[in-house]
């Protein structure tokens, strides 16, 4: 379970004198769904196509499968399957004859289409022309052509992209089961935490082409500021109170008393130091940034939280 699937070491990439990718350090062990998360633009495919050896690194280190990419090229894609942007495939012929094509230039045995197609769930669209399918089942199609040589990663990118929430559903579903029933680590990129959250057991978060996170997706909620929202009496003198004592408290008539602390100590400090002044309490109501509040605090102050 620890052994290390990727690895890199300062990876970078320059466009133009410009870092478009700027000294990542990617760590994916085995059977982890790894969230690889950013803005639009941030690097993400650019660093999914350094590891695919479809495009050469400026400068840094890939290691997958702990060998060095640049070494063993071929022999690392052998068991790597991936779907980078829009999966390409042909409309006029069938689900079937689309991963017949691909089976053929890869060489694995026949009785593997039927395998695949049944993993992403389209066996009884097998016979169909692909253009007939719908944006989601092209999603699963692209998946499955990936899925054929049976490799030990599967790399996707924006899989969910443009789909509906049941086809967004499916293709979440799909990648949650690789790991434990197929053995298969995942490395899937998006642009939405709240899609990564409900997947990955470990997220990476990419802004301007820096890693800003790595670790769990516990550890990211962690990073929430809480605060505490008072209602009571006479809120503008009791401001005026909490701050004569120290307090450090904000207050708007619209939104009452702001404690920013997690100290239930502080809490209980203050509403005690309320009551002792005969100001009446109303309401103490704890508010946690969301995931997404998070994640746009992060990208936006570009500040590092590894």
């Amino acid at each position: 379970m620890n052994e290390m699937i990727i690895q890199t070491s300062n990876l970078t990439k320059a466009f133009k004198g410009t870092n478009a990718v700027n000294r990542v350090n990617l760590e994916l062990r085995n059977g982890e769904i790894y969230g690889f998360l950013g803005p639009n633009g941030a690097g993400k495919t650019t660093t999914i196509r350094m590891l695919l050896g479809l495009m050469k690194q400026t400068s840094g280190d890939i290691k997958i499968f702990d060998k060095d990419l640049k070494r063993n090229h071929r022999s690392i894609v052998s068991e790597i399957g991936s779907l980078v942007e829009s999966p390409s495939y042909y409309g006029h012929l069938t689900g079937y004859e689309n991963l017949e094509v691909t089976r053929k230039i890869i060489d694995v045995p026949k009785k593997r289409i039927e395998e695949v197609l049944n993993i992403v769930r389209l066996t009884e669209y097998a016979s169909k022309k692909v253009k007939s399918y719908s944006l989601g089942m092209k999603q699963r199609l692209g998946i499955a052509n990936a899925l054929l040589g049976n490799p030990k990663l599967l790399i996707l990118d924006e899989p969910t992209n443009g789909l509906d929430p049941s086809g967004i559903l499916e293709i979440r579903e799909l990648i949650q089961s690789f790991p434990e029933r197929y053995g298969i680590t995942v490395l899937v990129s998006s642009h939405l935490l709240s899609e990564i959250d409900q997947m990955a057991t470990k997220v990476g978060i990419i802004s301007k082409g820096e890693l800003i996170f790595q670790d769990s997706i516990n550890v990211l909620r962690k990073k929430a500021k809480p605060t505490i929202h008072l209602r009571v009496s006479d809120e503008e003198t009791a401001w005026k109170h909490l701050l004569a004592i120290g307090i450090n408290v904000d207050w708007k008539p619209e939104t009452g008393l702001t404690l920013h602390t997690d100290s239930d100590k502080e809490v209980a400090k203050v509403v005690a130091s309320l009551v002792n002044e005969q100001f009446s309490v109303y309401r103490v109501q704890e508010q946690k940034m969301s995931l997404e509040e998070i994640f746009l605090s992060m990208t936006r102050e570009e500040v590092s939280l590894t």
